[in-house]
């Protein structure tokens, strides 16, 4: 399983000072990153400055909206950045109020569609699919090999469910997970990674077994300073031996 970093957590960083945040990103260690957004460049602009500091792109988050309604820029801008995954990171209850399944027979022709394209869609989630049916509606009426997950593992934790045992569950379909920590006991909730209250040693274990190609590094919110609390986080997972 190898570290990327979605980058939805140095968002402020990266608006005030995109290459200056790129830069530290490198210098941290890390290899990949997960795109939520350009921040008004073109994907041929990210392209030039994610190569010249050596990262490659593990997925992209793109809004399911963006997904139906612009399809062909999608896909030309994930060929662009070199990005094979198309992760939907969250939807409106608009979407499910029929249910999980009617959601996911409306996201299998999407999938398929990128299929076709060399690309692939998953779904990421947070804690409101678990007060349903969430999860197991969606992906028990899709096709695997269409419609893939990437577990946020607080969020699955947070929705009462046990991380090991969802990963285990889903492990089929998942080639990407959010290697994310919390406390509830703190605000905000969200810790560098071995600073919360996830059992990080047979969560990795898991993710291994289930040959998860990606874990993300993620805060919504971070304690100090977003670019030490990746920082630690990394320094965390690479202890534990990824990379």
């Amino acid at each position: 399983m190898r570290i990327s970093l979605q980058l939805y957590t140095l968002r402020d960083a990266l608006a005030q000072d995109l290459n200056g945040t790129l830069d530290k990103v490198r210098d941290i260690g890390l290899k990949y990153v997960e795109f939520a957004g350009y921040y008004g460049l073109t994907a041929a602009d990210w392209k030039t400055l994610t190569t010249a500091r050596g990262l490659s792109i593990s997925a992209a988050h793109i809004g399911f909206d963006q997904i139906v309604n612009d399809f062909d820029t999608v896909v030309s801008d994930c060929k662009t950045i070199g990005c094979k995954n198309v992760v939907i990171p969250w939807i409106g209850e608009e979407h499910y109020k029929d249910g999980w399944a009617a959601f996911g027979k409306v996201c299998e022709p999407l999938g398929v569609k990128l299929k076709a394209e060399g690309l692939q869609l998953a779904y990421h989630n947070h804690a409101f699919e678990f007060q349903t049916d969430g999860l197991d509606g969606l992906y028990g009426a899709t096709d695997p090999e269409i419609l893939k997950a990437q577990l946020d593992l607080a969020w699955v934790a947070i929705g009462g469910h046990d991380p090991v045992e969802t990963i285990q569950k889903f492990a089929n379909r998942l080639p990407m997970v959010h290697l994310k920590d919390y406390d509830p006991t703190k605000t905000p909730q969200w810790r560098p990674a071995g600073q919360g209250i996830l059992d990080w040693d047979p969560i990795i274990a898991a993710c291994l077994a289930a040959g998860v190609e990606f874990g993300s590094i993620e805060l919504d919110e971070s304690p100090g300073d977003p670019i030490e609390a990746v920082r630690q986080s990394f320094e965390y997972f690479s202890s534990k031996g990824l990379s």
